[in-house]
């Protein structure tokens, strides 16, 4: 496996800072000549220590990957920072330095697209090292071949071409050029999400792996809550682009405190059977889903009243901050957050 990355610095301040992140995309111009934008990200706040997992959960269109875009400098940070070991993102200009590049990397959900066809495996791999750490090709070659080893792969899929591997084989090709940097922090971005449950079991257990050893950081971003569950030590879930729910994984998912937390909890199929009918009865007790509402339109008050059993007036006025009425360590942007838990 690879050696460990110095400057992991556990108990220090976190690694990456998120504070009150907006992120709106420009959609041009309405028929009154004003500028309109989408907002995808609502002032969102959070932070991720090293060698840490924060997980991201939510809906289509809640604006997960909107917050790992703006990490990654792939779309606008229209409000708030985002600070990476000290240094302000936003603050860089049109270029990054080269540390960043190095330090942060991205697994997206899928490989096929993100490899280049043309090239064999461990051409891929050997630019991805060669671009931060140049080295005779013979010492390159033994950096390709101890990459596939950390990922489980044999070294004779250095010579073979993306269409020639599996889809479980191609996200362990994109988790070996992710690590070829040597990162402190990873987006995986719905890395396991087009994943048989099989090969998601495999390359879950895989990145935790990796976390042990090497001290690597996540911002693990996904639709569900088990798998999210599995692999985080702090859970976020989101709602059309606000932080609906934040704490410990095992806290969110055991006694989650929000309404929407419950109903994406309570609308997961599990394998056991007891555990299936407690879930399917919590979700008839939640009401019918419908649709959210269209993040162009938001309503007012809390995003969530309109498909909440629970709303009062109160819901519908205000939008409600995140709060601790549960524990000192989770914190839930509902005004009934502390009745409403089942």
């Amino acid at each position: 496996m690879l050696e460990e990355r110095a400057g992991a610095r556990p108990g220090a301040r976190p690694l990456l800072s998120v504070e009150n992140l907006t992120v709106r995309y420009p959609l041009g111009r309405s028929i009154t000549g004003r500028t309109t934008s989408l907002a995808a990200v609502n002032n969102v706040t959070f932070g991720i220590e090293a060698g840490k997992t924060l997980g991201l959960v939510g809906e289509s269109g809640s604006g997960k990957s909107s917050i790992g875009r703006a990490i990654l400098r792939l779309a606008p940070i229209s409000e708030g920072k985002v600070i990476f070991d000290g240094q302000d993102v936003g603050g860089f200009g049109r270029r990054a330095p080269a540390s960043y590049h190095r330090d942060m990397q991205v697994v997206f959900q899928d490989p096929m697209s993100s490899l280049n066809p043309r090239q064999t495996i461990g051409t891929t791999l050997g630019q991805g090292i060669n671009r931060h750490r140049p080295m005779p090709s013979r010492q390159l070659d033994k950096e390709v071949i101890g990459l596939l080893d950390s990922v489980g792969l044999p070294s004779y899929h250095a010579d073979r071409y993306p269409h020639e591997l599996s889809g479980g084989q191609r996200q362990r090709v994109a988790i070996a050029r992710a690590l070829s940097t040597k990162p402190r922090l990873i987006v995986c971005d719905e890395a396991v999400s087009a994943l048989d449950v099989s090969t998601q079991s495999q390359v879950i257990n895989l990145l935790m792996e990796l976390q042990r050893e090497l001290g690597v950081s996540y911002l693990f971003i996904a639709h569900d809550l088990d798998v999210v569950r599995h692999v985080s030590d702090t859970i976020g879930v989101l709602y059309l682009g606000r932080l609906a729910e934040l704490g410990p994984a095992d806290e969110v998912y055991d006694t989650p405190g929000h309404p929407y937390t419950q109903t994406l909890l309570a609308s997961t199929l599990v394998a056991n059977p007891d555990k299936q009918a407690e879930r399917s009865a919590r979700r008839r007790e939640l009401g019918p889903v419908s649709e959210p509402p269209s993040p162009l339109d938001p309503p007012p008050g809390c995003p969530f009243h309109t498909r909440c059993t629970f709303v009062t007036d109160v819901c519908k006025g205000d939008i409600p901050v995140l709060t601790t009425p549960l524990s000192p360590t989770q914190q839930v942007a509902c005004y009934h957050g502390a009745t409403v838990r089942g």
